[in-house]
């Protein structure tokens, strides 16, 4: 069987991959770190990749945060998109592979950046684990 492709370029700023905008000064740290999670986390298993692009998925998550008692809790929803991109059922969108995985949260407490980017780090680690038996099993319907 081929390796299935998991794209990772996060370049369009229109359309991010990983978008942790609501973490402030630190989302282009936790974007990057977000991104290395992902590499890291598909290195381990041996039927993806991320390095030759060819038929395959994205993995887009955009970091939410709320207030939670003396902290912040972060949360990252995850999408799943087929790559390349194609025009979803009525031409519009992106082509999204169905998924009920809900997101684990973290809480931070503090302002430790380094606390805030190993805590998405793990929740990015997390997502990722999540996705696969959902792409390998779509990947079969393609």
């Amino acid at each position: 069987m081929t390796q299935i492709y998991v794209n990772t370029d996060n370049s369009n700023a229109a359309n991010k991959l990983y978008n942790a905008m609501k973490v402030g000064k630190s989302a282009a740290a936790a974007e990057k770190r977000m991104k290395q999670a992902v590499v890291d986390a598909l290195s381990k298993v041996p039927d993806f990749q991320t390095d030759t692009p060819g038929k395959g998925y994205s993995i887009r998550m955009k970091v939410q945060a709320e207030s939670a008692g003396r902290g912040t809790k972060y949360t990252i929803p995850v999408e799943i998109i087929r790559y390349p991109a194609s025009a979803a059922k009525g031409g519009k969108g992106d082509e999204m592979v169905p998924t009920t995985s809900r997101p684990g949260s973290a809480t931070v407490e503090g302002g430790s950046e380094a606390d805030l980017l190993d805590a998405l780090e793990a929740l990015t680690q997390s997502n990722v684990k999540a996705s696969l038996p959902v792409m390998r099993i779509d990947m079969t319907r393609r």
